[in-house]
């Protein structure tokens, strides 16, 4: 069995820990960029030939496509709140009553 074999160090764990909290904090960045590596190391572990190579390379536009979104998601939001006046009560404040 793999789990009887399966010998961690502590380096391992944070690794691990550390790119689940990637994840998790940073979703759509950390799934595009892992189709973006899982794309190119598939067009370099496949066969050069034009069937093979057509998932390798899906994959990295996807995740390009999913990387650019979010940057220009990002760049609409910040240009948002820029236009927007500072307001000096929120709802949020707890100082407002």
């Amino acid at each position: 069995m793999v789990l009887q074999n399966l010998d961690l160090n502590l380096r391992d764990v944070v690794i691990f820990a550390m790119l689940v909290w990637l994840f998790i904090r940073y979703t759509w960045v950390m799934t595009s960029l892992t189709l973006l590596l899982s794309g190119v190391a598939l067009l370099v572990l496949l066969p050069l030939d034009i069937y093979y190579s057509l998932l390798p390379l899906a994959l990295m536009g996807l995740g390009l496509g999913m990387m650019l979104h979010h940057y220009q998601q990002r760049q609409q939001a910040l240009k948002r709140e820029a236009r927007t006046p500072r307001t000096y009560t929120q709802k949020e404040d707890e100082l407002h009553l």
